[in-house]
């Protein structure tokens, strides 16, 4: 509770307190007496002042050390991505140059075995693996950016032999099926026989059914099989396949099968004839 009126302090307690702080001044004076207490105050100032010194500096550095690492890790970020830009371009830029050397390589091929210089080469675009593992359909798709006029029913090469025809173009592919499609024929010959060969639905598999009781049949399995040249589409004596099996059938007949020579799914280059060859 506040007092209501001042309390009345005594001039003596005033005069003491006086007497005392003069005989503390004048001993301290004459004599050093609180020298040690100010040394003590004094050094425990300065003691102070170094570690607070101190410390704003160590604050200082860790935060001018922080700004320093937050920019080496910016730029050391910058030099990671300009590194893996420079990678990937100089990737794309050997695999071009892999495909051209790739490309020359089987033009040159094309020209030796077609006898002829006018032919475009185009890159596969998809293969429709699922149907040409499990089911009769088979065709791959290739691109046609230039959109190069492709007839129907033109053959087309890959690897060192023939693997197909033509079916449709569209928009900037070319559908190309191939000769395993139980839909295609191809004339075929070997040393002793000429048969029309229909695709058997299989991986890279044709056969021809002949007559058991034909005197010239006398192909043995492992016998070479070539394109016949009849119908005027493909090339004759293009080595498209050789002979894997003979089943008879029936009494009087025997089905030849042909394993083809080129496999489709280790091929990424595929060549089109730009004009047909005449029928032979």
């Amino acid at each position: 509770m506040a007092r209501s009126t001042p309390t009345y302090t005594p001039v003596r307690n005033y005069a003491i307190g006086f007497f005392l702080s003069a005989c503390l001044l004048f001993t301290d004076i004459s004599y050093g007496t609180f020298a040690q207490l100010r040394g003590f105050f004094h050094s425990s100032a300065l003691y102070a002042q170094i570690i607070s010194d101190g410390m704003f500096e160590n604050i200082g550095n860790a935060f001018s050390s922080f700004q320093k690492n937050k920019f080496l890790l910016q730029e050391n970020k910058e030099l990671r991505d300009q590194i893996l830009r420079i990678r990937t371009q100089d990737f794309i830029e050997r695999k071009d140059n892999q495909e051209k050397i790739q490309i020359i390589d089987f033009y040159k091929t094309l020209i030796g075995k077609l006898k002829n210089d006018d032919i475009d080469i185009f890159k596969i675009a998809s293969i429709d693996l699922r149907n040409y593992l499990c089911c009769s359909t088979h065709k791959i798709f290739l691109h046609n950016p230039n959109h190069v006029q492709a007839g129907e029913n033109t053959p087309v090469f890959a690897g060192n032999s023939f693997i197909g025809q033509i079916k449709n173009t569209y928009m900037s592919f070319i559908e190309v099926i191939l000769f395993s499609d139980i839909t295609h024929v191809l004339p075929v010959r070997s040393d002793l026989f000429y048969c029309d060969a229909r695709g058997l639905g299989k991986p890279m598999l044709i056969s021809c059914h002949l007559d058991k009781n034909n005197d010239t049949f006398n192909n043995q399995i492992g016998d070479i099989v070539y394109t016949s040249g009849l119908g005027g589409i493909f090339l004759k004596d293009i080595e498209i396949g050789f002979i894997s099996d003979i089943n008879r059938i029936s009494i009087n007949e025997i089905e030849v099968v042909i394993t083809l020579k080129t496999n489709p799914l280790e091929e990424t280059f595929y060549g089109i004839m730009s004009k047909k060859t005449d029928e032979i």
